[in-house]
């Protein structure tokens, strides 16, 4: 019986096997020429959900990280199990969709913007166990499941409700931009509130708008990291999840060598059962083209510039000298700690960094930080200019009074485009000593062009793939422009507890004890206030929350209502919490003597 299940496994398995290479983004409208399914339904959802938490389980037991489940592979996979079960015959067993395209075109068509292409199919309807099993049976199958190149899965699953016909895909990416965190290897929920956590790295690239490798990380149950402190970056880690029952996001933030931040999440339930109806797409990784930054403030300066964590810095592969005499050196003032200077000598010193897959046709300004050793002369020291795609800009000539003070670095704006032109296909910064004194090279960074500040402001990312990268902001007037400081993604907020207070007082007599409400401001530094609706209540503020009282003198017998509301203050946007009192009015109030039992122990 288990070799002719093993045989019924084999029949049913097809397997998409491809190199992760990028592909150009296609439209949706022609990718998709039938309309998918609205929506997922619960035992489906959850056979996914178990589909790829069991998957995990067969990498890990091979020594293989785990799969972050990812909502764009999904909508994919799900959308070919249907296209395959409801626009094909009976018996069709294959990787093209009925529009002609494969595994590749589809996870583009529905936003991944990663590399993806290998493809898990199942042609019917198995349970989970049945799926990674039969997969796991199979070399090609296995191979995609056990690719230690992949970090995230989407899964597919669909079955039709007349005849029980179904299909399921998985599929697998990886994306530069994005070093997930799984907890617990993808399990839908917990009973244990100490968790395993595995936090991928990201890996050494080049290019200017690629992060280094994390060197420190945090990890926390809220997504402004209270309280929380930099630890050095371990892949393995075991946290204690929020206690009680619900629902349980743990947030990671990593920071590289140059101190660009990412900040990644997991989801999963605590407690048992499992609510099955509350499952939701909104626990799987994603992408979005834009991210919305908070609390932004110019000081006086009306505009303000993005950045996420784009910079050429000395130690890229592609920095070098170009003529002249040079070194790299160690400096405790330059970012990351190394610097190029551009030694004195007969003739110039120059050097450069150069990329190609930077971001084209989009207008920025790049902010060479530079230091020199005598910034007395009223004469020529240095020169920057920009050359993208073919077309320079500057040079931007430096006089020794144009530095604030010796030894110290200053930064120098020049605005540029790097323009697409397959024959001039560079970026091109480059950097020259044309006076009698050093010149030390430090970074580039580069910030999207002036907008006017409005908080908070949603910023479209060019490229299109915002995945938690921490973002860089100036504020500048057109002339002078501020340092750089990272933008806030989380809302301010106002934590008050508990949520709701009960009094009971005698009509008439002594007023109830005074309850303690705590608040706390989330996520932001701001002072707060706090009201109240009603004659017989009293809100009172006191060390880090309030004093809420009540007065029942005069009252009849009953049931009162009224509200205590906590509203932030200072020109700070949260919104403002109420919480309800209730007043209950007797006649007297009796005590209860409990009865007092002594245990003795021998």
């Amino acid at each position: 019986m288990r070799r002719l299940l093993h045989l019924f496994l084999l029949a049913g398995l097809l397997i998409a096997l491809a190199h992760y290479v990028p592909y150009s983004h296609p439209s949706p409208s022609r990718a998709l020429a039938h309309a998918e399914p609205a929506y997922q339904t619960a035992d489906l959802l959850y056979n996914e959900a178990r589909t790829v938490h069991l998957g995990n389980l067969a990498r890990r037991a091979n020594g293989i990280p785990p799969l972050r489940w990812n909502r764009q592979l999904t909508a994919a996979a799900r959308w070919f199990a249907w296209d395959s079960t409801e626009n094909r015959p009976i018996g069709y067993c294959g990787h093209q969709d009925t529009n002609g395209n494969w595994p590749v075109y589809r996870a583009r068509a529905f936003g991944y913007l990663g590399f993806a292409g290998a493809e898990n199919a199942f042609c019917g309807y198995v349970p989970p166990e049945g799926a990674i099993e039969g997969w796991m049976n199979s070399p090609g199958h296995r191979a995609n499941l056990l690719d230690p190149a992949s970090r995230e899965v989407g899964l597919g699953y669909y079955q039709r409700s007349g005849d029980g016909r179904g299909y399921i895909a998985q599929k697998f990416g990886v994306d530069s931009a994005y070093a997930p965190v799984i907890i617990e290897n993808e399990a839908p929920f917990t009973s244990n509130p100490s968790v395993n956590l595995y936090i991928y790295n990201r890996t050494e690239q080049s290019g200017f708008a690629s992060m280094g490798p994390a060197t420190q990380m945090m990890v926390s149950n809220d997504a402004c990291f209270s309280d929380r402190a930099w630890e050095p970056f371990a892949s393995h880690k075991t946290w204690t999840l929020e206690g009680g029952q619900g629902w349980r996001t743990v947030y990671v933030k990593t920071r590289d060598a140059l101190n660009r931040t990412a900040t990644v999440s997991d989801t999963i339930y605590l407690g048992e059962p499992l609510p099955v109806q509350e499952l939701s797409d909104a626990h799987l990784s994603t992408t979005q083209p834009y991210v919305t930054l908070y609390h932004l403030d110019g000081g006086g300066l009306p505009m303000v510039q993005f950045s996420p964590g784009w910079i050429a810095d000395d130690t890229y592969p592609t920095f070098g000298r170009l003529w002249g005499a040079g070194e790299r050196i160690s400096d405790p003032d330059a970012w990351g700690g190394t610097a190029y200077r551009l030694l004195p000598g007969s003739g110039e010193t120059s050097a450069w960094v150069w990329d190609t897959t930077f971001i084209k046709d989009t207008p920025m300004t790049a902010y060479i930080r530079l230091k020199t050793g005598s910034n007395v002369s009223n004469q020529e020291i240095a020169q920057v200019t920009v050359k993208g795609g073919g077309v320079e800009y500057g040079p931007r000539r430096l006089r020794g009074v144009d530095f604030a003070a010796p030894n110290q670095y200053q930064e120098f704006a020049i605005d540029f485009t790097f323009h697409s032109n397959p024959n001039e296909p560079f970026l091109i910064f480059q950097f020259w000593r044309s006076g009698t004194t050093d010149i030390y090279v430090d970074a580039v960074t580069i910030f999207s062009r002036p907008q006017p500040i409005t908080s908070p402001l949603t910023w479209n990312v060019p490229g299109g793939n915002y995945r938690g990268q921490g973002v860089w902001v100036r504020y500048t007037d057109g002339v002078r422009f501020s340092g750089m400081v990272e933008a806030a993604t989380t809302p301010m907020q106002l934590f008050v507890s508990p949520t709701e207070l009960t009094f009971l007082a005698a009509r008439d007599g002594t007023p109830p004890p005074a309850a303690f409400l705590r608040v706390a401001p989330v996520c932001a530094a701001f002072t707060w206030e706090i009201s109240h609706d009603a004659p017989w209540l009293n809100a009172e503020k006191t060390g880090s929350g309030a004093r809420i009282s009540v007065n029942p003198a005069g009252l009849s017998n009953g049931i009162y209502s009224g509200n205590v509301t906590v509203r932030a203050t200072g020109g700070a946007s949260t919104a403002s919490v109420s919480v309800p009192v209730r007043l209950i009015v007797v006649d007297r109030l009796f005590p209860v003597y409990l009865p007092l039992t002594a245990r003795g122990y021998w």
